[in-house]
């Protein structure tokens, strides 16, 4: 008798919730995420167009962003495209994925507000306009994320097992 690791049953997905649309969402967010490789190749380019002064850019601020864009690359990419696939996996893996970002965000948000505040002052990193531009880049994914685990959780997918006869 073959050995079938624990996950590998069949399944079949329930008619009347595929995750049709949660997975376009999770390819969606897994090619925009592709974005922020500049951070890591172009580092010092890119903060001169986030910081509010460019002067500022020093090795540790460099060493940070790259750090910064290698999780959102090599971590947060791969998550949601493993979401994306419907199997056993993929679609038990949305419901985490997707708690995760949104307290990713529900900790940047009060940040990048606070930043926002300081108006591009004495001590603010970000001007104002960046710092709302990524307040209005989180916002609605966070929404979005609330939307989904908490109203509509069958966007994630549902399935059933299909035992072997």
């Amino acid at each position: 008798m073959p050995y079938r690791a624990p996950s590998s049953a069949s399944i079949q997905l329930d008619p009347t919730c595929t995750g049709s649309t949660v997975r376009r969402a999770f390819l969606l967010e897994a090619l925009l995420n592709l974005g922020s490789f500049p951070l890591v190749t172009h580092t010092r380019f890119c903060l001169s167009l986030l910081l509010n002064n460019p002067s500022d850019i020093n090795p540790s601020s460099i060493l940070f962003a790259r750090l910064f864009g290698g999780i959102v690359v090599a971590v947060l990419t791969p998550a949601l495209l493993c979401g994306y696939r419907n199997t056993r996996q993929g679609i038990e893996s949305r419901r985490p994925v997707y708690i995760a970002l949104g307290l990713g965000e529900c900790a940047l948000i009060p940040l990048l507000l606070g930043e926002a505040m300081k108006k591009g002052g004495r001590g603010a990193a970000l001007s104002p306009l960046g710092a709302l531009g990524a307040v209005s880049l989180l916002v609605p994914p966070l929404l979005w994320r609330i939307y989904v685990l908490y109203v509509k959780p069958e966007m994630l997918g549902r399935y059933t097992e299909v035992k072997d006869e």
